[in-house]
């Protein structure tokens, strides 16, 4: 008993406090707050009430049936300063409705059938700082539309059918730092369009289908940070278009059917932290368009027709955090591919047609905490290749044809090695036919095949790899610290690793005794380095 009387108490208490919140004239259709807030929702309200609080500064109507504003509408509320109608059936606004309401700073109609906005509408709202116009039916932007709203810093006509915008129509915004256009029917633009805008910041084009970029476009647009041209029918962008644009950090060009990007066309955009090319249809990236993109943070190539990266194609990128080349049609990662990439964290480099990456491709990556590798064709991974990796967290290498025999052995050496500090999600053999489908985190180094490893005599072997050193002598015992072992698996392939010192030149000739004829395979390295170094020799010979 005690426990359901302060229950009613504090019931009590919390209603009188409720009560002082709300004040007591206000239309029965709505909330009003202090007199000064008033949110109305019912659908059956089809005009807005008569006995709103005079002293109103915010109006927020939420679905209701209203489906005009009037000259008088508002003659009462000349204290608002905030206006909001949010999927109304608003289909006309007389010429004066906002005319009582000088003070009015941030309107916004919203999800209506609106189709048209009237010359004039606006003139007395010269206080404006925010006015929200989207996803309604409106067609047209007339030439004097803005005249007088000088003082306007966000202007946003997302989501209607605008097809015409008059050359003129921002040329009084001289304050506008936010315009966005987005989900629209814009074919083209006026080169003037944007030419009276010194302080926009953020301008959004994005979802149209503006196909072609008259030059001129953007060049008075000094102070722009983000531009957004994602989801359009580009399929180029001028040389000279993005040139002035000095201060741009963001720049989307998502989904359009971009081939190629030129050479400089992104040179003096210094300033630039997130570039997203993806979803094009770029086929190849010419050598040096990063250049000059130093505070690059992220970088998106995802989605589109690569086969292959140039090398050293992103060293200018010293500051990239996030490279995204999934979803192309790359084959191979050689050595130089990713040189200069220090600082990055996250690589994409999924559902491609990787088969082949040479070891030391992630040497100097050693920040990289995410590499995502699956859905390619990968059978295995040189020796050493992730060595270097000391803060990767998450490793995947599902969805690749993973051949279960002794190349495999670093792998599934060092997956066992680190999987109390790496992320690996489980991935799988696809042969040899007895191991298909088997987890390789279960497996052990025997279930590869490899037998023993066995020293070979380096004087048998320096027949078949042989290290041209013109600073040393020819003699074999000057070079003891050349070590081979081969190993020999069960399906009869046989396969040779070695460390050889190489000062200058190695060649290496394996030569196929059969009985008609010998099958001979050369190849010759060069090693540009001023110092003798170590290198990694593998040779594998399987009988098919």
């Amino acid at each position: 008993m005690l426990k359901k009387t302060l229950l009613r108490t504090v019931v009590f208490y919390a209603w009188i406090d409720f009560q002082t919140w709300f004040a007591w004239s206000c239309p029965d259709t709505c909330y009003c707050f202090k007199e000064l807030k008033v949110f109305c929702s019912n659908e059956s309200m089809t005009e807005v009430p008569k006995d709103i609080p005079v002293h109103a500064t915010e109006l927020l109507f939420l679905e209701t049936s209203i489906d005009m504003l009037n000259n008088n509408t508002f003659k009462e509320n000349k204290d608002l300063q905030k206006l909001v109608f949010m999927n109304n059936k608003i289909n006309a606004i007389e010429l004066e409705a906002f005319y009582w309401i000088p003070l009015l700073t941030d309107l916004e109609i919203t999800a209506n059938p609106l189709s048209k906005l009237q010359v004039g509408i606006f003139n007395k709202l010269k206080g404006l700082k925010k006015l929200v116009i989207t996803y309604n039916k409106i067609k047209k932007i007339q030439c004097e539309l803005f005249k007088d709203t000088h003082n306007l810093e966000s202007l946003a006509l997302q989501g209607n059918y605008i097809a015409n915008i008059c050359s003129e129509a921002f040329s009084h915004l001289n304050n506008l730092l936010e315009l966005n256009l987005g989900s629209n029917q814009i074919k083209t633009l006026s080169n003037k369009l944007f030419e009276h805008l010194p302080k926009l910041k953020v301008l959004k084009l994005n979802n149209n289908g503006i196909s072609e970029l008259s030059d001129g476009t953007f060049d008075t647009l000094g102070e722009l940070t983000e531009l957004s041209l994602s989801w359009n029918n580009l399929t180029s962008i001028p040389f000279d278009i993005l040139q002035k644009l000095l201060s741009l950090k963001k720049l989307n060009l998502i989904g359009n059917s971009l081939k190629v990007i030129k050479h400089k066309t992104l040179f003096t955009l210094s300033n630039l932290t997130m570039l997203c090319l993806n979803k094009n249809q770029i086929e190849y990236l010419s050598v040096g368009i990063f250049d000059g993109l130093s505070n690059l943070i992220s970088l998106s190539l995802n989605g589109n027709k690569l086969q292959s990266i140039p090398s050293t194609m992103f060293s200018s990128l010293i500051n990239l955090n996030e490279l995204v080349l999934s979803d192309n049609q790359i084959k191979t990662l050689q050595n130089n591919v990713f040189h200069g990439l220090t600082a990055l964290k996250h690589l994409y480099l999924e559902n491609n047609s990787i088969s082949y990456i040479e070891n030391n491709v992630f040497n100097n990556m050693s920040q990289l905490n995410t590499l995502t590798l699956y859905d390619n064709e990968l059978t295995m991974l040189p020796e050493g290749i992730l060595d270097s990796l000391y803060n990767l967290i998450t490793l995947s290498l599902h969805g690749n044809l993973w051949l279960c025999d002794c190349p495999l052995s670093y792998l599934l050496k060092w997956t066992k090695e680190n999987q109390d500090f790496v992320q690996i999600p489980e991935f799988t053999c696809a042969g040899p036919p007895h191991l298909k489908g088997k987890m390789i985190s279960i497996l052990k180094k025997q279930d590869l095949g490899c037998q023993l490893a066995k020293n070979v005599p380096e004087s048998g072997l320096l027949k078949i790899l042989k290290g041209n050193n013109p600073f040393s002598s020819s003699d074999e015992k000057d070079v003891p610290t050349n070590t081979c072992s081969y190993f020999l698996n069960n399906n009869g392939s046989l396969f040779l690793y070695c460390e050889l010192i190489v000062c200058s030149m190695m060649t290496v000739n394996v030569s196929i005794l059969q009985e008609t004829n010998a099958i001979t395979f050369t190849n010759i390295t060069n090693n540009s380095q001023p110092h003798c170094e170590i290198t990694k020799v593998n040779v594998t010979i399987t009988v098919t």
